[in-house]
C-alpha cells in the first residue's frame, strides 16, 4: 500500500484501490446484474409505498382508519429500531446478512405486516395489540430487506447508479398502483411478494461482488469503537437529514389521513407517479456527478414551496405540491446516498456498517414526522389538523433555512478570511486556481484543493466547511488522482511551482 492510500485510508492498511479494484467494484459490464439491482430497488420501495394503501391493507372493519394511521406509525418506529440494532450488534449480523437462509428469513417476516389485512378479507379478526406486533415484526425485517441493496449500491458509478434509483423509482411507482385495480385479497398477495422479490433480486445481484467488512474488529469492543467513529464521521449531516425526513414524514402522514378520509387514494398514485417522472427527467438530463452540495442546498427552497401551502390548496391540486415533496425528498435521498457509496468505493469501507448511521438518520426522522402527525391528529382532530400541520412545517422549514445560513456563512468563511490586500495570498490563490481549472476539479474539490495547498489538515478543513471528515478524505483522494500527486506536500510543490 502506497503513502498516499496509507494517508487517505486510515485503519485499512490492506484496501487496495487499484485500477482493477475500482474497475470490479464500480464498472462491470453484466446488464443482468443491474436489472436484478433495479428491481429488487422497486420491490422494496413498493412495499414501502405500499403503507398507503389504506383501503386494502387495513385490518380493521371499521370505517374509523385512525387505528390503522397508528399501525403505520409502528411499521416506521420498528424500522428505525431495527437499524439500531443493525449498528449495535452489526458484529454479529453483518456474517449473516449475505447468507441464503437470512434473506428468506427477513422476507418472510416482513410478509407478517400483511397478515392481518389478509384475514381481515378472508373473515378473521384481530384486535390492535395483535395487528400492531405483525406490523411491527414486518417493519423490523423489512429495513434489512433494504440492507442487503446495499453492495448494489456501491457497485456503480454514480451517474449510472442515479439513473438506477430513476428507473427504480418509475417501477415502484408502477407496482404500487396496479393493487388498486385488483381484488383486495390478490392486491394484499401481491404487496406481501415485494419484499420476497425485492431480497431474491438483491441475493442473485450481489453475487460476486464480495462486499466488504470489518475483518479488522476483532472483538465486539473493536466494532463498536469503529461503529462510534462512523456516527462521528456523520455528525455534522444528521441534523439536515433529519429536517428533511421529518418534513417528508409528517407531509406524508397529513397526504394519508387526507387519502383515507376522503377515498382519495388516486391522490397519492398520481403524486408519486408525477414526482417518478420528473425524478427521472432530472436525473437523464442533468450531471449529477457535480457538486452534490449545492443541489442539497438549491433542494430546500423546492421542498418549502412544497410544504407550506400544502394543506390550503384545493384536494386534486395537492397531487402536485405533494409531488413537489416527493421529488424534493428523493433527490436528497439520492445524492446522499451517491455520495456515500462514492465514499465506501473510494475508501474500502465495510459497506453494511457504514450505510447504518445515514439509515438511522432516515428511518428515525420518518418515524418522528408521522408520529408528530399522529398526535397532531390525537390532539386536535380532523378539524384543526391543518393548523397544527402548518405550525410545524414553518418551524421546520425555518430549521432547514438556518442550516443553510450557517452553511453558506461557513462555507464563505475560508475565502473571507484571507487577507486580499496581501499580494502574494492572491497570487497564491490564483495558482490554485489554474491547477483546479486545467485539472477539471468540481467548486468543492477547488476549495478542498486551495485549503490543502495551504497546509492545512483534513480535520481542519471538514470543520471550515462543516462536511463530514470521511467526505474531505474522498474528496482529497479524488483531487489526487486528478493532478496526479500522491501526498499533500507534492501538491503544494505544484501550486509553489505555480508562483
Amino acid at each position: 500500500m502506497t503513502a498516499q492510500e496509507r494517508q487517505l485510508f486510515p485503519g485499512n492498511e490492506d484496501a487496495k484501490p487499484t485500477e482493477d479494484v475500482a474497475r470490479d467494484l464500480l464498472i462491470g459490464n453484466s446488464s443482468r446484474r443491474v436489472i436484478l439491482g433495479i428491481v429488487a430497488l422497486a420491490a422494496y420501495w413498493a412495499w414501502i409505498f405500499s403503507i398507503f394503501h389504506a383501503n386494502v391493507l387495513n385490518p380493521f372493519s371499521t370505517p374509523d382508519f385512525s387505528t390503522y394511521l397508528l399501525l403505520c406509525v409502528v411499521v416506521a418506529g420498528s424500522s428505525a429500531l431495527s437499524m439500531i440494532v443493525f449498528a449495535l450488534l452489526g458484529w454479529y449480523l453483518q456474517r449473516l446478512v449475505d447468507r441464503g437462509w437470512f434473506a428468506v428469513g427477513v422476507a418472510l417476516l416482513s410478509i407478517l405486516a400483511e397478515v392481518p389485512a389478509f384475514l381481515g378479507q378472508v373473515g378473521g379478526e384481530l384486535d390492535f395489540m395483535q395487528a400492531g406486533a405483525l406490523f411491527a415484526l414486518g417493519g423490523f425485517a423489512s429495513s434489512f430487506v433494504y440492507l442487503k441493496t446495499g453492495p448494489f449500491f456501491v457497485w456503480l458509478r454514480r451517474a449510472k447508479l442515479m439513473r438506477s434509483i430513476a428507473l427504480a423509482f418509475l417501477l415502484a411507482s408502477l407496482l404500487y398502483v396496479l393493487p388498486l385495480f385488483m381484488n383486495p385479497v390478490v392486491g394484499i398477495v401481491m404487496i406481501a411478494s415485494f419484499p420476497v422479490v425485492s431480497v431474491a433480486c438483491s441475493h442473485l445481484a450481489n453475487k460476486g461482488i464480495g462486499p466488504k467488512r470489518l475483518e479488522a474488529a476483532t472483538s465486539y469492543r473493536a466494532y463498536l469503537k469503529a461503529v462510534l467513529e462512523r456516527f462521528r464521521e456523520f455528525v455534522p449531516t444528521l441534523p439536515r437529514t433529519l429536517l428533511y425526513a421529518l418534513a417528508f414524514g409528517v407531509t406524508s402522514y397529513a397526504v394519508l389521513n387526507l387519502a383515507v378520509e376522503n377515498g382519495l387514494v388516486a391522490v397519492i398514485a398520481a403524486s408519486i407517479a408525477v414526482s417518478s417522472l420528473a425524478f427521472a427527467v432530472y436525473v437523464l438530463s442533468k450531471k449529477v456527478e457535480a457538486d452534490s452540495d449545492l443541489y442539497r442546498m438549491l433542494l430546500l427552497p423546492l421542498i418549502a414551496l412544497a410544504v407550506l401551502p400544502f394543506p390550503y390548496v384545493p384536494e386534486l391540486l395537492k397531487i402536485f405540491f405533494l409531488a413537489l415533496v416527493i421529488f424534493g425528498f428523493t433527490c436528497f435521498d439520492a445524492i446522499t446516498w451517491g455520495d456515500l457509496a462514492d465514499e465506501i468505493s473510494d475508501r474500502q469501507l465495510p459497506i453494511y456498517v457504514s450505510y447504518a448511521p445515514p439509515t438511522i438518520g432516515n428511518f428515525v426522522g420518518i418515524f418522528i414526522g408521522w408520529s408528530v402527525g399522529a398526535l397532531l391528529y390525537a390532539e386536535l382532530g380532523s378539524a384543526g389538523f391543518d393548523t397544527g400541520f402548518s405550525i410545524f412545517s414553518i418551524i421546520i422549514v425555518i430549521a432547514l433555512v438556518v442550516l443553510l445560513v450557517w452553511d453558506l456563512v461557513k462555507s464563505r468563511k475560508e475565502e473571507s478570511g484571507e487577507p486580499q490586500a496581501d499580494a502574494f495570498l492572491d497570487k497564491w490563490k490564483a495558482a490554485c486556481e489554474e491547477i483546479a481549472e486545467a485539472h477539471e476539479l468540481t467548486n468543492q474539490e477547488t476549495r478542498i484543493h486551495t485549503m490543502l495547498a495551504r497546509g492545512r489538515n483534513q480535520h481542519y478543513i471538514a470543520e471550515e466547511l462543516v462536511i463530514s471528515p470521511h467526505t474531505i478524505k474522498t474528496h482529497t483522494y479524488h483531487i489526487y488522482k486528478k493532478l496526479g500527486v500522491h501526498s499533500q506536500q507534492e501538491l503544494i510543490d505544484m501550486v509553489e511551482a505555480k508562483l
